[in-house]
């Protein structure tokens, strides 16, 4: 319980800290400083720079032997759940009649969460450094599915057209790739050269909500807070997602830390990711915004209610 109420104050630490740069973001945006030509500067360093730097950065964790089998598991865990979240997230989106951009954007906010900035430091307190380790593999998946069948769907216009050659020629594919390639390896960059893309990996974070709260800055407060899609988003991956993971972690008696891990990423809010793609690809920014936003604020309460699950009924 202890253990639950310290992550849970962290938690609250961590939102708080999000909203108030995102706050910041907003604020410099209504004054003038963020104008849309400084959105698309900033988009554009956080995706040709930051993210790169932060992919190759997150290769140098430690690979452990002794833990391949559980490897594997997280492996096979995050393809099901994010075929599985892909084919709900267009179900939905058909279901309830959005057109295919719109369609395309709440797949992915559904789908992809913020598993690494928020995931991975919190694995690292529930499971310690066996968590870290099946946490850099999901997020190797996570990084080439994203930035191969994601964008790929996230280029798809009204005419149902995608420019598959286009994805296959995206250099983050191929930075994804070896990022996987480099973590397997059993030599490590010198501390000097990891350090350096740390640093610089880490101001991916306070960027991307630079932005969003910039997004939010041209949106009507009413749109943000009616917009009923967004809301969906929250229900699905705040809630229903990481409830499903726990209760088939459960049933399949899976063992703690990969149970805990794969419950605890997929408790996750959307990922900012998608907002600054969304930009990128003229789809739906503004959509993504407001729904990273609130699940950014939804998480105080989940991400304490879920944690407290894998601490209690699945070790």
């Amino acid at each position: 319980m202890n253990l639950v109420l310290e992550l849970t104050i962290k938690i609250m630490i961590l939102a708080a800290v999000l909203n108030i740069v995102l706050s910041i973001g907003f604020a410099a945006a209504k004054a003038g400083i963020i104008d849309d030509t400084g959105k698309e500067k900033l988009s554009s360093l956080l995706v040709n720079l930051l993210l790169p730097v932060s992919m190759i950065a997150s290769s140098q964790q430690p690979f452990g032997m002794e833990h391949l089998k559980g490897a594997g598991s997280i492996v096979c865990i995050a393809l099901n759940y994010y075929f599985l979240a892909f084919v709900i997230g267009i179900a939905v989106g058909r279901l309830t009649k959005m057109n295919a951009d719109r369609t395309a954007m709440f797949t992915l906010l559904i789908t992809f969460a913020n598993t690494g900035f928020i995931g991975m430091p919190l694995l690292g307190q529930v499971i310690g450094e066996t968590g870290t380790f099946y946490g850099a593999i999901y997020n190797s998946v996570f990084d080439v599915l994203y930035f191969s069948v994601g964008i790929y769907v996230l280029q798809g216009k009204e005419n149902g057209h995608m420019d598959s050659r286009s994805c296959l020629c995206n250099p983050m594919i191929w930075i994804a790739i070896i990022t996987v390639f480099l973590y397997v390896l059993p030599w490590r960059f010198p501390t000097v050269i990891t350090d350096s893309l740390t640093i610089l990996g880490d101001c991916m974070m306070p960027v991307s909500m630079l932005i969003i709260g910039a997004e939010i800055a041209g949106m009507k407060v009413k749109r943000v807070l009616t917009d009923r899609a967004s809301y969906g988003v929250s229900l699905f991956r705040m809630f229903l997602c990481p409830m499903i993971t726990f209760c088939v972690m459960k049933l399949l008696h899976v063992e703690f830390e990969v149970a805990a891990t794969a419950v605890v990423l997929c408790a996750m809010p959307s990922a900012s990711l998608n907002v600054i793609m969304g930009q990128k690809y003229k789809n739906n920014a503004e959509f993504a915004a407001a729904a990273v936003m609130q699940n950014t604020m939804i998480m105080i309460v989940t991400l304490p209610f879920f944690t407290f699950l894998c601490v209690n009924l699945l070790s």
